[in-house]
């Protein structure tokens, strides 16, 4: 952390697809019923690929092979008045959004170290995206463009919330 208390927090998640449904975390924060991507806060000596796969495994009991960045998103709280401001209290964060291929999952789905706002993990339909809260909110719009063509490159989001 910086002296000026202000510090940029890297994160990566996963975009895990099966049979046009995304594996989802429900939450009951900031809102309840809050659906967002498995991912997390990246750790020292650990690539942002490595970070994703670790982050979806805890989250969802789900391992998986990060085959490409599919997406880069920034998001700066001081931007966004009308978000909840993130839990982790940094300033700014800088998420990598992996396209994800599934190695093994479990007969029942479920993280062995799981956020402690996260109340579970669901395959959500593609097409319902539309219809629950989310988090980003333009995550239907970032989850078609990928799936529509995921040998694309990465799409730079910068801070984009619209």
């Amino acid at each position: 952390m910086r002296d000026d208390g202000k510090w940029i927090r890297n994160a990566a998640t996963g975009i895990v697809v099966k049979e046009q449904h995304l594996l989802m975390i429900r939450g009951d924060w900031p809102w309840p019923d809050t659906f967002f991507l498995p991912g997390g806060g990246q750790q020292p000596g650990e690539t942002m690929k490595e970070c994703a796969e670790r982050e979806v495994l805890e989250e969802t009991g789900v391992t998986v092979t990060a085959r490409r960045l599919a997406v880069l998103r920034e998001y700066i709280p001081a931007r966004h008045t009308d978000e909840a401001p993130m839990l982790s209290g940094a300033t700014h964060r800088l998420e990598a959004m992996f396209w994800c291929e599934i190695a093994t999952e479990p007969a029942v789905l479920g993280g062995h170290n799981e956020d402690t706002v996260q109340t579970g993990v669901e395959w959500v339909p593609v097409s319902k995206l539309s219809h629950i809260r989310l988090l980003p909110p333009t995550l239907p719009r970032i989850i078609h463009a990928v799936i529509n063509d995921p040998a694309d490159g990465a799409i730079y989001l910068g801070d984009d919330h619209v």
